[in-house]
């Protein structure tokens, strides 16, 4: 069981590999890197009312969606589809477990987006010949 399992066991593997969930996932990284960034003790936030509070409200439940479903997503990606060599995988367990979300953002850089845009270019070639 890894976490959302609940939710990605009902999510194919062809949408899981899609491109709208690439822009998915990356939009999460860059939801969860803007909070970690933003949420420093010597960054200022200025408190400008009710409104301020919402906004960062919103910005905080957004964040917290992104950790879970990025997470899961590439916990779900490496336990189905992860392409990789069977060492590489071994470090990326280890990466997934350890690193939590931003372990989770490595892999997305490092490993779901390449294999996924390689796929892209694999189908786009069979299509043009």
């Amino acid at each position: 069981m890894y976490p959302g399992s609940f939710i990605w066991r009902r999510i194919s593997d062809e949408w899981l590999v899609s491109k709208a969930a690439s822009v998915c996932f990356a939009v999460a990284s860059l939801i969860i890197t803007a909070i970690t960034v933003v949420s420093f003790p010597d960054t200022p936030i200025q408190d400008i009312g009710v409104i301020s509070r919402t906004l960062w409200g919103i910005f905080g439940a957004l964040a917290a969606v992104s950790i879970f479903f990025l997470w899961g997503g590439m916990w779900r990606y490496w336990i189905d589809c992860d392409p990789t060599s069977r060492m590489s995988r071994r470090v990326w367990f280890a990466i997934l477990i350890v690193g939590l979300w931003y372990g989770a953002i490595l892999y997305y850089v490092c490993v779901f987006l390449p294999t996924t845009r390689k796929k892209d270019r694999e189908s786009l070639g069979r299509i043009v010949e």
